[in-house]
């Protein structure tokens, strides 16, 4: 995490202060939750949707934060702390985080798509770590406020690090691209998650492209070359000659192809450059993730056999493809978040376990658009043809879903 004198970091952010104690002591790690704020912090309070971090400021410096951001319009700024003045607490958090960036010396593969990215971020780091000091994104901290966050809470001593970067919109990769400033840029895919706000698979490539701009001069970047709007999109990039490209798939024209994908009941096995590896996961999708990991590692020079202990050993974000024993019963647990490729995932991972009664329970996928309807029913269609014995569908835009589902049977 963030290490610097209270000084240092008034000149990171080129900022007024108000010197109510020592500016050369230093603040370690950063919070935006008062709660969770602990000695030594620098404490940045937060305008979200329904509270103002402000508000709080009394409660982070009992808990002991050493220093405090503060938005020059906020009245009645403490006086038992230093109090940094900014324009706007969200910008500096953001400004603070590019500039810690800036000063560490470690490879940052940054890694976006529609699906897999946790998964692929995962795969990546436990690699990795068998070579470096690696750390990656903790959770889904992977938007404007979680990237700066995962940043600062880099150790110095790091060596490599696995970024998770999301969006909603256009224009928001290209902004956290820059911040983050990978060596190798991951795009795991692309589908239909946001379509509501890009209105087209085209517009969601390009978004996703985005994070080409924040790559070095001689920066990587790795697509999934199965996906012909990926294929259009880096071409209407026009992506400067001195980035060096690397798509992988299953299909033959690709530069890394996975083969011979197969479930087994303690986790996937399949081949790459006539190399076979074991995949401590689940869901046959889960080789496309690792091949992109694999690219990404073996650019950073890491060995097969480095790469198939890290293959083995997966940490995993919990509530993504995650299998849970109870009694007699295994639960297939993806419910973090579920759109139609990830939901389709989930259910071909379920067919693929040795087990007469399957129930599949599932919800309302959002942010659809008009193709709602025709998504929700496509899983219903899709349940029914993979042997599941009973549907709950849950939720108004899953009636359609039911309905699919009837009407193939089940």
């Amino acid at each position: 995490m963030i290490i610097r004198s209270i000084d240092a970091i008034i000149r990171m952010l080129d900022a007024d202060y108000i010197e109510n104690a020592d500016i050369e002591e230093k603040i370690q790690g950063v919070c935006i939750d008062s709660r969770k704020v602990v000695e030594g912090n620098l404490y940045i309070p937060i305008h979200g949707a329904n509270n103002n971090g402000h508000a709080y400021v009394q409660q982070a410096i009992d808990n002991g934060a050493r220093a405090v951001l503060w938005e020059r319009r906020e009245a009645n700024p403490p006086k038992e702390i230093v109090v940094i003045l900014v324009d706007d607490t969200t910008a500096a958090l953001q400004q603070l985080a590019k500039a810690y960036r800036d000063q560490l010396n470690m490879k940052v593969v940054g890694v976006t798509g529609s699906n897999g990215k946790t998964s692929t971020k995962d795969i990546l780091a436990s690699v990795l770590a068998k070579h470096f000091i690696t750390q990656k994104t903790l959770g889904n901290y992977n938007n404007e406020i979680g990237v700066p966050l995962t940043l600062l809470s880099l150790s110095e001593n790091c060596e490599a690090a696995v970024v998770e970067m999301g969006m909603e919109n256009l224009q928001e990769l290209s902004f956290l691209t820059q911040i983050v400033r990978p060596d190798i840029a991951i795009i795991s895919n692309v589908g239909t998650a946001h379509l509501e706000n890009l209105g087209t698979m085209e517009n969601i490539a390009r978004a996703k492209m985005e994070i080409t701009e924040g790559l070095g001069e001689h920066g990587l970047l790795i697509y999934n070359g199965d996906q012909q709007l990926l294929r259009n999109a880096a071409i209407e990039k026009q992506i400067p000659g001195c980035i060096k490209i690397r798509t992988f798939g299953k299909d033959e024209q690709n530069d890394v192809v996975v083969h011979q994908v197969r479930q087994l009941p303690d986790g996937l096995c399949f081949s790459i450059k006539d190399q076979v590896y074991h995949l401590d996961m689940i869901g046959k999708h889960q080789a496309m993730n690792a091949t992109a990991a694999w690219i990404a590692a073996r650019a950073l020079g890491l060995d097969e056999e480095e790469i198939a202990q890290g293959f083995a050993s997966v940490e995993k974000t919990g509530l993504r493809n995650e299998l849970v024993r109870v009694n007699q019963c295994l639960i297939l647990n993806d419910s973090y978040k579920s759109n139609p490729q990830s939901a389709l995932a989930a259910v071909d991972t379920m067919e693929e376990f040795d087990i007469p009664y399957k129930l599949a329970v599932l919800g309302d996928m959002l942010e659809l658009g008009a193709l709602s309807g025709q998504a929700h029913a496509q899983i219903g269609a899709f349940v029914a043809q993979e042997g599941v014995t009973i549907l709950f569908a849950c939720g108004p835009e899953s009636a359609r879903m039911a309905q699919a589902a009837n009407e193939a049977g089940i």
